[in-house]
């Protein structure tokens, strides 16, 4: 009977650590740190590539943390908050649409890729990018271009491949590669 009280406590302890481990490597551990860690640095970065390509319109917020349905304490989420200056409203990224939507989307990728090269220390030389340009308007494709080339000087690459369907995006280019 002694053996097996003490086999169970043993196991009991073990699967106490192994559900600590589970916990701490899950959404609301490590993951959740990382997230709450990166958000100053990717948000600083994002709203300098929109200010600096697109002016004052447009600035983002990231939310890891959001008041539970019941209002009792706070659960973990992620959302990107957008602010526009001209119709002095915030809403969340996923609601908005069309052109503005896409170049929003395009300095939050670049903002997180840019923060996790700064981060590794690794020099990366090249982008690349699949069609993103078809929803914006022609002066909108020439900021999105010069939002490129913002991340390009930013993270010191030397050059993007980028796809394009768009006429005034190819002549934009450096070069092309035409197939």
């Amino acid at each position: 009977l002694k053996e097996t009280v003490s086999s169970v406590d043993i196991y009991n302890k073990d699967i106490s650590e192994w559900a600590f481990l589970e916990k701490g490597l899950g959404n609301d551990g490590i993951i959740a740190l990382e997230i709450d860690d990166a958000g100053p640095s990717v948000t600083a970065i994002t709203n300098d590539l929109l200010l600096n390509c697109f002016g004052s319109r447009f600035s983002v917020r990231i939310d890891t943390q959001a008041s539970k349905s019941n209002g009792k304490g706070l659960k973990e989420t992620f959302d990107i908050v957008v602010f526009d200056s001209e119709q002095n409203t915030s809403k969340s990224l996923k609601k908005m649409s069309g052109g503005e939507k896409v170049w929003i989307e395009e300095a939050v990728i670049r903002a997180i890729s840019l923060y996790n090269a700064q981060r590794s220390g690794k020099k990366y030389l090249s982008l690349f990018a699949d069609e993103k340009d078809g929803a914006l308007d022609r002066n909108r494709k020439k900021e999105f271009i010069a939002m490129k080339r913002r991340v390009l000087e930013i993270g010191g690459y030397d050059v993007e491949f980028f796809v394009s369907q768009t006429p005034e995006i190819q002549e934009l280019a450096d070069s092309k590669i035409v197939m």
